[in-house]
């Protein structure tokens, strides 16, 4: 990989970790998500990094299951649905009057909900299973 690539996505999971921990501390924003991103950068740049962050006791498996196998829990997804669907709602209706811009959040929403309704459902116990597991692929 080449070095600028590794050092720009170690930058942006950091960001993201940040941004997640603000997330846990204000009751109104979200911290999976943030979480979530920041693993799949990491993954991409610094398993010691990566490691590190799916070792957090709370967050850990939830992070580790949605990169590596692309699985959540039906409560994460209808959690980030209506995360997403309700503040686009009331912005749209109430703040936005530019028709690009209302467009453009719309196809954004859209998108993303695809992406977490693609997403394999599991229960939080076959999470934590599968977290538990011995995974060779960073031995």
């Amino acid at each position: 990989m080449h070095k600028l690539k590794r050092v720009l996505l170690i930058i942006i999971g950091s960001l993201f970790v940040i941004i997640g921990i603000i997330g846990a501390i204000l009751p109104v924003m979200p911290s999976t998500i943030f979480f979530m991103i920041a693993g799949l950068c990491y993954i991409n740049s610094s398993k010691t990094l990566y490691r590190k962050l799916i070792s957090v006791k709370y967050i850990g498996p939830t992070i580790e299951s949605y990169v590596e196998r692309r699985e959540v829990t039906r409560n994460f997804k209808i959690g980030s649905l209506l995360f997403m669907i309700i503040p686009t709602i009331i912005t749209q209706v109430f703040i936005v009057n530019n028709w690009t811009i209302r467009i453009f959040s719309i196809i954004l929403v859209v998108l993303l909900s695809w992406h977490f309704l693609s997403l394999k459902t599991v229960s939080k116990e076959e999470i934590i299973k599968n977290s538990n597991q011995i995974d060779d692929k960073f031995q």
